[in-house]
């Protein structure tokens, strides 16, 4: 029987686990670390919940520790890991505060990614909070369960008096929450370094639409203005960027995230921007370990080549074909297209593959 560690129970862990468990129960132990204190938050949810299209968390979560272990895992909850010797084959990880040293046979890494703070005067992180928890007050990260907590929470606050919200970053996230502050009731305005809203997934004529249904619902638009910073004494009174300062109540920064690598840096293959290279089996460079879901690569067929497109529906399919080979199977990924969806205010746009833009340019690079 092999052991199997997963560093991760997110989508891709959890979908890894899963496939382990389901499959190859009977031949694999399987043991699960995680930093966190909940398993498989969607946040992709998290605007609705703020927006009150839903009534509740309830419905943004599929599976729990006790679920996990019910098929036979071991789930170590509130457990970061720390260390990994890949040439021992140990995992070190912190378990109710002491060090705990756990042996692997197969190890699949499912680290995730990290919300991008960009150098932005007044934008830190508390030092040692693992939920990008920041120093100035109403200064807020979306990422995970309890971000979104904490923003509802001080929403429906009265006595913080939050009525106007900055929203820095117009990708899918961005423009999302964007809607959710509005439909709360809240002012806002969304800024963005590039001159439109959801670039890189449409061309100018489609994102041209959704900037005018956010500006006829009243979200102020700010594109093409870059953040300098966000001040005030002790909570958040104003965003400055290099054009213009606008007084709000929060500010919450939505420019993108990082592959979450550390663990593997030094030892694994990475991509261009620190995602650890996997094969279609999710295979990394060293054998018997696997990088499965925003932490990895994918195969762009788009594109005929190797690619980083972080969505959860990428990460779970490379979550259940890491769990396979890593439990005894023998499973190829067919590949992406980066195929998304959004709908805001009822206008709805999907994508698949490049943008018009993209393509042009792959061609002038390639002639």
């Amino acid at each position: 029987m092999s052991k199997i560690v997963v560093v991760g129970a997110n989508h891709a862990g959890t979908f890894s686990i899963n496939t382990i468990l389901d499959n190859y129960g009977d031949q694999n132990e399987v043991v699960v670390f995680d930093q966190n204190s909940n398993i498989s938050f969607l946040g992709c949810g998290m605007a609705l919940w703020i927006g009150n299209q839903i009534s509740g968390s309830d419905g943004l979560f599929y599976a729990n520790k006790e679920g996990l272990e019910s098929k036979g895992a071991k789930v170590y909850m509130n457990s970061p890991v720390e260390s990994i010797d890949f040439d021992g084959k140990t995992v070190t990880a912190l378990v109710d505060g002491k060090e705990h040293v756990e042996s692997y046979d197969k190890l699949i890494l499912a680290t995730g990614s990290q919300p991008i703070l960009p150098p932005i005067e007044g934008a830190e992180i508390k030092e040692g909070s693992r939920t990008f928890e920041a120093t100035l007050e109403n200064l807020q990260f979306v990422k995970l369960f309890q971000n979104a907590q904490e923003v509802i929470d001080k929403l429906n606050d009265k006595s913080q008096d939050i009525k106007r919200v900055a929203v820095v970053g117009a990708g899918y996230i961005g423009v999302e929450l964007a809607e959710a502050f509005q439909r709360h009731g809240k002012e806002v305005i969304l800024i963005d370094v590039v001159d439109t809203c959801l670039a890189g997934y449409y061309d100018h004529d489609l994102t041209d639409l959704m900037a005018k249904n956010m500006e006829s619902h009243g979200i102020k638009l700010a594109f093409g203005e870059t953040v300098k910073a966000v001040e005030g004494d002790t909570k958040v009174e104003r965003i400055v960027t290099d054009k213009n300062a606008y007084d709000v109540d929060m500010v919450v920064l939505a420019v993108g995230f990082r592959p979450n690598t550390a663990l593997g840096a030094g030892k694994l293959e990475t991509f261009r921007n620190g995602a650890y290279l996997v094969n279609k089996k999710q295979e990394t460079s060293i054998k018997d370990v696997y990088a499965v879901g925003d932490c990895a690569t994918v195969y762009d067929n788009a594109l005929d080549d190797v690619n980083y497109i972080a969505l959860a529906s990428n990460a779970v399919r490379s979550g259940i074909v890491g769990g396979h080979n890593a439990g005894g199977g023998d499973v190829e990924s067919n590949g992406v297209q980066g195929s998304n969806g959004i709908s805001i205010y009822g206008l709805n746009m999907v994508s698949t593959g490049l943008t018009e833009e993209k393509a042009n340019a792959l061609v002038s690079i390639q002639q």
